[in-house]
């Protein structure tokens, strides 16, 4: 009963005053047809997926990125240990160098 009083204002308005109603609802937006509803919607599906997708990417190069330092780390720690224990041999060594 409730639904049929809410509607009480509209019924009042005639055949002619729910045709108006339509025409306004429809120019201005507020009634759109299903099928424009359905290629707005596949439209939005389809640019999330190719968000989603770049997203994925970009974890994935962000994760060899992080593997890559890792690895350009330990070998720059190996360097300098090595350069270092170079200095100090050659610093035990006095009167061969110059």
């Amino acid at each position: 009963m409730d639904a049929l009083s809410a509607l009480a204002p509209f019924l009042q308005l005639g055949a002619g005053g729910l045709l108006s109603l339509g025409i306004v609802m429809i120019l201005t937006g507020r009634l759109v047809p299903g099928g424009i509803v359905d290629k707005l919607l596949a439209a939005r599906d389809r640019i999330i997926e190719q968000q989603q997708g770049t997203i994925d990417r970009q974890e994935v190069r962000a994760d060899l990125t992080a593997s890559q330092i890792t690895q350009l780390l330990e070998s720059g720690k190996t360097s300098a240990h090595v350069l270092e224990e170079i200095r100090r041999l050659v610093e035990k060594r006095p009167g061969e160098g110059s």
